[in-house]
C-alpha cells in the first residue's frame, strides 16, 4: 500500500467526518494499492461552506489523535494545513468541487467516504488533460489497467467538460507527456519506474483509446456502459446490448434495481 504510515493515521484521524458530501478524492484512493505515493489527501466537499466546516472538524480530529496541525491556507474554497506526527508532515487539502458525478460517494473503512473509482479516474484524465504533471501520466496507466480503459474513460469523461472531444481530450494527454529524466527520477514510489516502458505503455493505450472514440457514435459521448454489474469499454457495434449511465449532480446508482444492488454490495464487500 503507496500510503506512508503518517498518511494511514491522519486519514484515521479524519475518517469519522466524511459522509456524501465531504470524502477523499484525488491520489491517495486511487493509488492506494499501487506503488505511486501521493504528495497530499484531497478531502473534496459540495460547496465551500461545507468545505469550511469539514476543515475545521478535520484539523480538531488530527490535534486530538497528537498531531500538530499548522495552516498553510484558508481562503475561498481551499483549506490546505500541515499535520506533524513522530518526525512525518502529511499534507492534507479541504477543497470545493462539483458534484456532478457518475456515481455517489462510497463507504470506505480507511477513507470513510471516498469518490467511486471511474469518478476518480474521470478527474484524473481531465487533470492530465488541463495541466503538466507527470504523477497524471503514472495514474491514467494505473487506471487503465485497473479500473476502465482510457478509451471507454475518455468517452465518459467529456460530460464533465463541456467543450472537449474526446479525441480532444486525448490530443491534449498526448501534448503533455514530455518530462526531463530528472523529474522521472524525482517520483516518490516504492519502486523503480521506467519512462521508457512506462510512456511506451501510456502511448499504446491512448492509440487503443484513439480507435475506439473514432467507431463510437458521437451522439454517445458522455455515457458509461455497463454490462451487467460491470462497467466496460463496449463494442461499438453492439452498443444496443449494454446499460448505459449517465452523470448528474451528485450522482446515482443505475435505474436497475438488480443492477445497483450488486454495484452496492461490491462496495460494502471492499
Amino acid at each position: 500500500m503507496p500510503l506512508t504510515k503518517g498518511q494511514i493515521e491522519a486519514l484515521k484521524a479524519i475518517a469519522s467526518e466524511h459522509d456524501g458530501m465531504s470524502y477523499v478524492a484525488g491520489s491517495t484512493p486511487l493509488n492506494r494499492d499501487q506503488f505511486r505515493f501521493s504528495a497530499d489527501i484531497d478531502v473534496f466537499n459540495d460547496s465551500e461552506e461545507r468545505a469550511s466546516r469539514a476543515a475545521d472538524v478535520g484539523a480538531a480530529n488530527l490535534i486530538a489523535h497528537g498531531f500538530k496541525v499548522t495552516w498553510v491556507r484558508r481562503s475561498g474554497g481551499t483549506h490546505t494545513l500541515l499535520a506533524e506526527r513522530d518526525g512525518e508532515t502529511v499534507k492534507l487539502e479541504w477543497v470545493a468541487d462539483s458534484d456532478f458525478r457518475f456515481f455517489p460517494p462510497v463507504p470506505d473503512p480507511l477513507f470513510g467516504y471516498t469518490l467511486h473509482p471511474v469518478d476518480l479516474a474521470a478527474n484524473k484524465i481531465l487533470a492530465a488533460a488541463n495541466r503538466r504533471e507527470l504523477r497524471d501520466l503514472i495514474d491514467l496507466l494505473v487506471i487503465h489497467e485497473n479500473i476502465l480503459p482510457l478509451g471507454a474513460l475518455t468517452w465518459a469523461a467529456v460530460e464533465k467538460a463541456p467543450g472537449f472531444t474526446p479525441e480532444a481530450l486525448i490530443a491534449e494527454v498526448r501534448r503533455n507527456m514530455h518530462y526531463p529524466r530528472e523529474e522521472w527520477a524525482a517520483l516518490s514510489a516504492d519502486r523503480p519506474i521506467d519512462p521508457t516502458a512506462t510512456l511506451d505503455a501510456l502511448r499504446s493505450a491512448l492509440d487503443e483509446a484513439e480507435a475506439f472514440v473514432l467507431r463510437m457514435p458521437t451522439d454517445k459521448a458522455g455515457r458509461l456502459f455497463l454490462s451487467g454489474d460491470q462497467i466496460v469499454q463496449p463494442d461499438p457495434d453492439q452498443l444496443e446490448t449494454y446499460t448505459e449511465h449517465f452523470g448528474r449532480r451528485g450522482g446515482h446508482w443505475p435505474s436497475s434495481p438488480e443492477i445497483a444492488a450488486a454495484m452496492m454490495e461490491r462496495f460494502k464487500a471492499s
